[in-house]
């Protein structure tokens, strides 16, 4: 479901870290990235999602990380809605990997 990153280093596999601005990461390059987080659809709406992405703000700060990052599909609506309300800033809308439009968003933690 997430993992810590760092935005200089070398993947095999392509990412977006390279177009996002080097400021908003932290010296060291290292944040939080939220992947493939989903709710059953019959457990939506019941705040399942919220909790799970607040107990991975909490590992962040755990792990002394000050920025999740998190993509989904320019298509869920629902999911960028949740992200928004939770403090989240879009600071990337394109392909990744294929041709399919995908929404990257950023929260600082404190």
């Amino acid at each position: 479901m997430y993992c810590i990153s760092c935005k200089d280093k070398e993947y095999p596999w392509k990412t977006i870290y390279h177009e996002l601005d080097r400021e908003i990461f932290q010296e060291d390059g290292r944040f939080l990235e939220i992947f493939q987080l989903w709710i059953d659809p019959g457990y939506r709406r019941h705040g399942y999602g919220t909790q799970l992405k607040r107990f991975v703000e909490d590992e962040a700060r755990r792990h002394r990380v000050n920025l999740v990052y998190t993509h989904t599909e320019e298509s869920n609506q629902h999911v960028i809605d949740l992200n928004l309300k939770l403090g989240y800033k879009e600071v990337r809308r394109g392909p990744i990997w294929d041709e399919i439009t995908r929404v990257s968003l950023i929260k600082y933690i404190k």
